[in-house]
């Protein structure tokens, strides 16, 4: 069966919208980065990479190693990876992504398998808190440092 549109017409499965998509969302601590991730994951299932996962453990509980924060970015290129390589439909990944050369990698897996790449900037506009206890201090040098490309 042929997938439908909005509209519930059928769409050309060779058209963009039945296309495989990595979807990275950037936004600072508290922006609702997260929220919005698993709000779209639970809409269609789709899997949640993160650099913040690699601080949890099994009960959820978030704590922060700056020594081992290059392991995180690794952990998470390779999982989104491997999810790419699987074929997955739709893959989530959910960083700061402050700066270019973090968004890099993703770029380059999404050509490499063949996959539309999207970057969402999730603002905070709805007053959210970072839940990592990064200083204010930190988060107003990620900010200054913040670059978009419109």
């Amino acid at each position: 069966m042929e997938p439908k549109n909005l509209q519930g017409k059928q769409t050309d499965s060779n058209s963009h919208l039945a296309k495989k998509t990595l979807l990275a969302l950037r936004g600072i601590p508290g922006s609702g980065k997260t929220t919005l991730a698993k709000t779209l994951s639970l809409l269609n299932g789709a899997p949640i990479f993160s650099i913040d996962a690699y601080f949890e453990n099994e009960v959820g509980e978030y704590t922060f190693d700056f020594k081992n924060n290059h392991l995180a970015y690794k952990d998470c290129e390779s999982k989104t990876k491997e999810a790419l390589k699987e074929g997955i439909t739709f893959v989530i990944v959910d960083n700061t992504f402050t700066l270019d050369w973090e968004l890099a990698p993703y770029e380059r897996l999404a050509k490499e398998f063949g996959y539309l790449f999207f970057v969402v900037t999730v603002e905070n506009r709805h007053g959210g808190k970072n839940i990592h206890q990064i200083p204010e201090e930190q988060i107003e040098k990620m900010k200054a440092k913040y670059q978009v490309i419109l």
